[in-house]
């Protein structure tokens, strides 16, 4: 916590300030991770791997530092790049049965829930006097078609009570909040008057396409009758397809983008539904 206040307290538009500020309590985090695994026990978690992964990112990191700007910054770089991707090379290091996935779920849904919230309160910029209510009401709305897709997925299509290490659910919710992220700076765009209209549209397109897939990807964890089929496949697929089409009609209309983003957002949401409430509709 302390680590997290100094970080917040010392972040600015200038990266080389930042450059010290932010990597030396990254590498303090890291180093306190590293003594928790090393000073615990052996047969109560996964030790090994964590303490090969946590140990070269931060010596990259400390290499980075010492070598300083610019130059260093491709060091801490691949710091954080071996740290995203070397548990990929190492899942075999990894026990299935130390994983407690109920668990893992509940925590990866938190971190949406706080995407989401990231997301509303950036939204609020549309609430004022210049610009109609209805913007505000459609990507509102948006917004919550899109968690509530999340909702169903989380709560209904995944079997939370499987055995797994759950790498692909981690992963794509990584995918998840950058879509959120994304989308949230999109819906900002939307106020920019001279915004370039192709960046704006290829912006909406890679979010939009990139959340709806990282949900998609997790239906390896979902019950055996929530499994999407071909056709729930190719009806996403047909979904997109059209969204991308009518958005580029509409592309230079705020208003027609607010729509645009409704309709398109709740007809992945009645997917998701069905295929949640597969059960019920029997």
């Amino acid at each position: 916590m302390f680590v997290a206040v100094y970080l917040a307290n010392n972040i600015n538009t200038e990266w080389q300030v930042t450059f010290h500020y932010f990597n030396i309590a990254m590498a303090v985090m890291i180093l306190i991770l590293f003594c928790q695994y090393l000073f615990v026990k052996a047969d109560n978690n996964d030790k090994q791997a964590f303490l090969i992964i946590l140990g070269i990112e931060f010596i990259l990191i400390i290499v980075g530092l010492i070598i300083g700007y610019p130059v260093g910054i491709y060091f801490c770089i691949s710091g954080y790049i071996v740290g995203f991707i070397l548990p990929l090379f190492l899942k075999g290091m990894f026990k299935t049965e130390r994983v407690n996935f109920p668990h893992l779920v509940e925590r990866v849904s938190l971190i949406v829930i706080i995407a989401f919230g990231e997301a509303i309160v950036n939204l609020t910029s549309y609430f004022n006097s210049k610009t109609p209510l209805v913007y505000a009401a459609f990507l509102f709305l948006s917004l919550v078609l899109m968690f509530a897709s999340y909702v169903v997925l989380s709560d209904k299509l995944i079997d939370h009570h499987q055995i797994s290490k759950g790498f692909v659910l981690m992963y794509s919710h990584i995918a998840i909040v950058v879509a959120i992220l994304l989308s949230t700076v999109a819906i900002l765009y939307l106020q920019v008057h001279d915004i370039n209209k192709t960046f704006l549209f290829f912006l909406i397109i890679f979010s939009m396409a990139l959340y709806y897939f990282s949900l998609a990807i997790n239906q390896v964890y979902n019950k055996s009758e929530c499994r999407f089929s071909i056709r729930n496949l190719l009806t996403l697929l047909l979904i997109f397809a059209l969204g991308v089409s009518y958005l580029w009609v509409v592309i230079k209309s705020k208003i027609g983008i607010s729509i645009y983003l409704l309709i398109w957002n709740l007809l992945f949401f009645l997917e998701f539904y069905i295929k949640g409430n597969k059960n019920e509709f029997r």
